[in-house]
């Protein structure tokens, strides 16, 4: 994004976009590293006990589904792998940012992750191999509109109203009117400056017209699918019952029917309930 009007505009309401917490912007630079051992990011990431906890307690939930109990980071590292573990790093890194943790963060929050976890299982279902990067997209999607909530509460309030209520659900369309700009946008600059993958930062600028996408079209696809799940299902402020998924436009990229789409979302809305309580909380 150049240093445009818009760029300004951003800027004039968020001031400086947060940084990612130190710990784990150690823990990411280290696990860019091929020959990273797990005894190095454990010795890095116990600096940080709230980001220990949250690793072994997330390693243990069902959501990852392993066998035995993993007591140490170390342990944890090995069993999940390094992919796995970044998400969890960067989920706890965007849960440390949402504060106060009231209504509308807890909103945002869940609908964030239950995106990141319908895209994961997405992303498996339809042979899309890169599933945490699938699930990162996802959790990733609306991380604009958790800056705005961060950086601009009174604002954000008028916009999640709108959408809570019903009388609008197109949160683009209001937080034009409200900000002069979108979510969107503050998410790609976010996703840049947290130095994310080409991919996942087009997907959080084109979640909403996954069309225009050009390096990862799958992966925008998915993130625009699992958006839509989570609408279907009522998770976060917007909530559309009543959406017909099969006409989503990524329902026909991938050329789903009505009957595997019931299926999809049977699985998934089982799954949050019974096995996200600890991503969640």
């Amino acid at each position: 994004m150049k240093a445009s009007p818009l760029l300004k505009k951003i800027v004039s309401v968020t001031g400086d976009l947060p940084t990612i917490p130190h710990t784990a912007q150690l823990v990411m630079q280290k696990l860019s590293d091929p020959e990273v051992s797990p005894k190095e990011l454990e010795k890095i990431i116990l600096q940080d006990p709230a980001l220990t906890a949250r690793i072994l307690k997330l390693a243990n939930s069902p959501f990852y589904g392993r066998p035995r109990t993993i007591k140490t980071v170390s342990e944890a590292t090995v069993v999940i792998g390094l992919n796995t573990l970044k998400s969890i790093v960067v989920a706890s890194a965007v849960r440390e940012m949402i504060k106060p943790f009231g209504l509308t963060e807890k909103l945002l929050w869940e609908h964030s992750v239950s995106v990141g976890f319908i895209v994961r299982y997405l992303a498996e279902k339809l042979r899309f191999r890169r599933t945490e990067e699938a699930f990162l997209a996802g959790l990733l999607h609306d991380i604009g509109k958790v800056v705005l909530q961060l950086k601009a509460p009174s604002k954000m309030y008028i916009v999640i109203q709108e959408l809570y209520t019903g009388a609008e659900t197109d949160s683009i369309g209001v937080e034009n009117l409200v900000f002069g700009f979108a979510h969107v946008h503050v998410g790609q600059l976010l996703a840049r400056k947290w130095q994310f993958a080409q991919e996942i930062e087009e997907a959080i600028g084109y979640h909403h017209w996954p069309g225009r996408a050009k390096i990862s079209p799958e992966l925008a696809h998915l993130v625009h699918l699992g958006n839509s799940f989570a609408h279907k299902l009522e998770i976060g402020p917007i909530k559309t019952p009543d959406l017909d998924l099969a006409e989503q436009v990524s329902a026909r990229f991938f050329q789903l029917d009505q009957e595997l789409i019931e299926e999809f979302l049977n699985d998934c809305s089982s799954k949050i309930q019974n096995e996200m309580g600890d991503i969640l909380s």
